[in-house]
């Protein structure tokens, strides 16, 4: 056993059997690490510390099959593509529309309902059913990572957090009831978020502590919060962290709060470039040198 946890929370959807997941992940946060200076000492530590908090099976009862994924993955590896053609791709007409969309139903949730596509109402009932805790479904997902992190903690690792998608809301659902409910004085030393849809107002208003005030509102357990975006991701609507959660700082529940909004994400899988997939921040050098500079400087990102 390491020094060091990485825990990751997948985001909404089946996914592949967690070991299959894992793997994957591992070799494209390895070869965003040696792209970043890592030696393959510290590359290995890392990967190694890399697990996954396995909770789609037990929400959709299925695994997703990994193999339509598995040419983009490798593309990720080699760095196919264009740089400056990937960017361009990201930020046009369908990306714009599709972000308009998003955005029109976080800000008017009746008129969001009226418009949106069928992959979208999809994704809202299937957000409903954490939120809404029907047949326990939050309350075991939270309780996985709580026990994930207790492990961690216990064996005095340092733990980087990270989230995707709606994985950075249940990590931060965790986060909060361990700081009220389980009373834990332990803190996590970075918590990431990737392709976060934790600033959108319908999320906001669901969270755990929404209603309360002052600290409460918040968890108290995170020593550095680093959100990041994608160039033409849509769930997190180029909206920041920062000024959304900016209570945090200001009562000293946080040290820092740092939003990079311009990840290039180059995934491109059997639809073309999708920026918001996993596999495309975990290859991503804004991740590589992220996780690299927490492990040289002792969990401080200073």
């Amino acid at each position: 056993m390491t020094g060091v946890a990485i825990i990751f929370v997948p985001g909404i959807r089946a996914k592949p059997p967690p070991e299959v997941q894992r793997a994957h992940l591992a070799r494209c946060l390895e070869a965003a690490l040696l792209r970043c200076g890592a030696d393959a000492s510290e590359a290995a530590v890392l990967t190694d510390a890399l697990e996954l908090v396995p909770w789609s099976f037990g929400f959709y009862g299925e695994h997703q099959d990994i193999a339509p994924f598995l040419t983009g993955i490798n593309g990720l590896l080699v760095g196919a593509g264009d740089l400056e053609s990937d960017r361009r791709e990201a930020l046009g007409p369908g990306q714009r529309f599709t972000s308009a969309m998003y955005a029109i139903g976080d800000r008017f949730p009746a008129l969001g309902r009226l418009f949106a596509t069928p992959r979208m109402q999809s994704r809202l009932r299937e957000m409903n059913r954490y939120f809404d805790d029907e047949g326990g479904a939050g309350t075991r997902i939270r309780g996985l990572l709580a026990r994930q992190l207790r492990r961690a903690w216990d064996a005095g690792q340092r733990v980087m957090l990270v989230g995707h998608s709606f994985g950075s809301v249940i990590a931060y659902d965790t986060l909060w009831q361990l700081t009220h409910e389980a009373k834990s004085s332990n803190t996590v030393d970075c918590f990431i978020s990737m392709g976060s849809p934790l600033a959108l107002r319908y999320i906001r208003r669901r969270l755990h502590g929404s209603e309360a005030a002052g600290a409460r509102r918040y968890p108290g357990n995170i020593r550095r919060w680093l959100n990041l975006a994608a160039v033409g991701e849509v769930t997190a609507l180029d909206r920041k962290i920062a000024d959304s959660y900016r209570q945090m700082l200001a009562l000293g529940l946080v040290q820092r709060i740092d939003d990079n909004l311009d990840v290039l994400n180059r995934f491109r899988g059997p639809s073309g470039l999708n920026a918001h997939k996993c596999y495309g921040y975990f290859a991503s050098d804004t991740l590589g040198a992220a996780v690299l500079e927490w492990y040289r400087g002792s969990g401080s990102l200073d």
